[in-house]
C-alpha cells in the first residue's frame, strides 16, 4: 500500500476490559499460570508476565530465578492483602475496606507495584473522612512514571525455589531476613539442598463463615462464598458456590472436615465475591468459627419466624 492510499483505523472500545477480565479469570481458574506467591500460609498461582509488568522488583526477582515455576514467599504480607493486590494488578482496580487501605498501600510500596507505590493517602483523607458508612469511594490514581529502582534491603524476605511443580511444596523455604543475602545459603536453596516443609494444614485452615439473609450457613474461602449443601456424621461438610443457584451455574465445590479443606472440585466461572464479602464484613456477619455462624444463623431464623407471626 502506497502512502497516498487511504488507511483505516480499527479500534475495539472494550479491548482493555476484555484483556483485564480475561486475564483475571485465567488466574482464578489456574490456567496457564507459571509462578506462585506464598503469603500467610496460602499458595496463590499467578502469571510471571503479569507480575513482571506490575513491578520492576518482581521482574528482577523472576529474571534471577533459573527455574520454570518460581515460588516467591512474602512473609510480611497477609493473604487478604495479597488477594487485594492481585485484583488491582489484574484488573486495575480493587474495592478495599478503609481500615485495610494502609496495609494495602504499605504492601504495594514494599513490592513496588506500579500505580500504588507512590500513592499518598493524605491527599485522599478529606474525601475518606466524608465517606458515608454505606457508600463506596473510588480513588482515581494519576499516571505515574515507572520507577525501575530495586527494593531496599530489608523491606521483604523472599525465596525463589527451583521446583518443577507447585505441588512439590517441600522445597519451599523461608529465608530469615538477616540471612537473605547470604550467597552460600542462596546457592544451596537454588540447588535444592535445603528442604523446608510448608505447613499444608495451615494453608487450609483459614476458613471463615457467614450467613445468608435468611440465616443459612455459608463459608468464605479464597474470596469466594459457598453455601452449606450437606453435613455428614463424620463432621465433614459439602459446600457449593453460591453462584450455582443463579445463571452462572458455577460448578465449584468444596469438602471440609473439622474446618480443613480436604477436597476441591472444579474452578469458578465468575469473578470474586469481594463486594458481597465486604458488605458482610461491614455488617459484622463474618465469623472465624463455624459454631458462631451457626448460632447467628439460628438467631436470624428465629427473628424472621417471630416477625412472620
Amino acid at each position: 500500500m502506497t502512502n497516498t492510499e487511504s488507511q483505516f483505523s480499527l479500534s475495539w472500545d472494550d479491548h482493555v476490559a476484555n484483556i483485564c477480565n480475561g486475564l483475571s479469570l485465567l488466574q482464578q481458574n489456574g490456567e496457564f499460570v507459571d509462578m506462585t506467591l506464598a503469603a500467610d500460609g496460602h499458595l496463590v498461582k499467578v502469571h510471571q508476565v503479569i507480575m513482571a509488568l506490575s513491578s520492576p522488583f518482581l521482574k528482577d526477582l523472576i529474571s534471577s530465578a533459573e527455574c520454570p515455576h518460581p515460588v516467591i514467599f512474602l512473609n510480611k504480607i497477609s493473604h487478604t492483602t495479597l488477594s487485594a493486590l492481585l485484583e488491582y494488578i489484574y484488573t486495575g482496580e480493587v474495592l478495599v475496606a478503609i481500615e485495610d487501605l494502609n496495609e494495602l498501600i504499605d504492601a504495594a510500596k514494599e513490592l513496588h507495584i506500579k500505580g500504588l507505590q507512590e500513592m499518598n493517602l493524605a491527599e485522599y483523607f478529606t474525601q475518606i473522612e466524608c465517606l458515608d458508612g454505606n457508600q463506596d469511594i473510588y480513588l482515581e490514581l494519576p499516571n505515574q512514571e515507572s520507577n525501575q529502582q530495586a527494593m531496599d534491603d530489608g523491606s521483604c524476605s523472599f525465596i525463589v525455589s527451583d521446583i518443577r511443580s507447585v505441588d512439590d511444596v517441600d522445597q519451599l523455604y523461608v529465608v530469615p531476613l538477616e540471612k537473605k543475602d547470604d550467597p552460600e545459603l542462596i546457592e544451596k536453596i537454588k540447588k535444592g539442598h535445603i528442604m523446608g516443609k510448608v505447613d499444608t494444614e495451615a494453608c487450609l485452615k483459614t476458613l471463615q463463615y457467614t450467613i445468608s439473609n435468611q440465616g443459612s450457613l455459608q463459608m468464605i474461602l479464597n474470596r469466594f462464598i459457598y453455601y452449606l449443601k450437606h453435613s455428614n456424621r463424620d463432621k465433614s461438610r459439602q459446600w457449593r458456590c453460591v453462584d450455582y443457584l443463579n445463571h452462572c451455574k458455577c460448578p465449584a465445590y468444596v469438602v471440609t472436615k473439622e474446618d480443613v479443606v480436604v477436597q476441591r472440585i472444579s474452578s469458578h466461572n465468575h469473578p470474586f465475591h469481594d463486594r458481597k464479602i465486604l458488605k458482610k464484613v461491614k455488617t459484622g456477619s463474618v465469623f472465624s468459627a463455624f459454631n458462631e455462624a451457626e448460632i447467628e444463623g439460628n438467631n436470624r431464623k428465629a427473628l424472621e419466624d417471630t416477625n412472620s407471626d
